[in-house]
């Protein structure tokens, strides 16, 4: 039964090639269009799900409206991270991660070609999970001038040896890092790529109380059961408590 069904339709084919040749070509092309845009979606739901806390992590962006020109920044101030732990019950922990550009790294009399690197809190490895496969996650980066790398850097840097001890400088720097901790890759389909994480503690900078400027990634962990929606709706308050009062000093502008 089977074979004479299979030598009418092939029999169908051959007479009518060219419709035939134009609906398996367009069948062909519908179902790898729709494999490749599964595929896609399958892989940009699956960025940052590699943490095991990541129902419960959000990030902290700053939209608004000052004179007309409408603001939607994916990093804030500095403060803005100890200030909603303090003031909102719901924040279980803030972090921070300030980008590091591609510095040289010097080691001795070699220079190394430019790696990522990021400042990043000391609880930042408490949030995202990343675990030291050499170090301690909760004081590797309490200390300034301290460092975290990949194992691939390790490797390219020193080999073998244990890393952990050693130092390390950037280029157009004197200060030394001490290298505290190692990590594995970060995941690929993860929204952020670094292979060095500084200490945020040796930057000044970090420690402003201005509202001024926004260059610090923030990230907060939610208690178990918070609706970040709600806890959302109540952040403008945030802005008007630390920032206004700020903008108004500076530009004169009210919000």
């Amino acid at each position: 039964m089977f074979n004479n069904y299979f030598k009418i339709a092939w029999r169908n084919l051959l007479r009518n090639r060219a419709f035939s040749a134009i609906n398996i070509v367009g069948l062909a092309i519908g179902l790898a269009s729709c494999m490749l845009i599964s595929l896609y979606v399958l892989d940009e739901l699956s960025f940052d799900r590699y943490n095991e806390k990541a129902d419960r992590i959000v990030r902290v962006i700053f939209k608004g409206t000052m004179q007309g020109g409408k603001m939607n920044e994916a990093h804030v101030m500095a403060p803005t991270a100890q200030a909603l732990k303090d003031d909102y019950p719901e924040v279980q922990s803030a972090t921070r991660l300030r980008q590091g550009g591609f510095p040289k790294v010097i080691i001795g009399d070699k220079q190394y070609t430019e790696d990522p690197m990021a400042f990043v809190d000391n609880n930042f490895f408490d949030v995202f999970t990343l675990p030291l496969i050499k170090g301690n996650a909760k004081n590797a980066l309490s200390e300034p001038n301290t460092v975290i790398v990949t194992r691939k850097l390790a490797e390219k840097y020193f080999g073998t040896e244990d890393v952990i001890g050693k130092l390390i400088t950037f280029k157009g720097s004197d200060i030394a890092y001490k290298i505290t901790g190692v990590i594995e890759q970060v995941p690929r389909n993860s929204h952020f790529s670094y292979e060095l994480f500084v200490s945020m503690t040796g930057l000044e900078e970090s420690r402003s109380t201005s509202w001024m400027q926004s260059e610090y990634f923030t990230y907060l962990l939610l208690r178990e059961d918070v609706d970040y929606k709600k806890l959302e709706a109540k952040l403008p308050q945030t802005v008007e408590k630390y920032m206004g009062p700020q903008l108004q000093k500076a530009m004169g502008v009210t919000l």
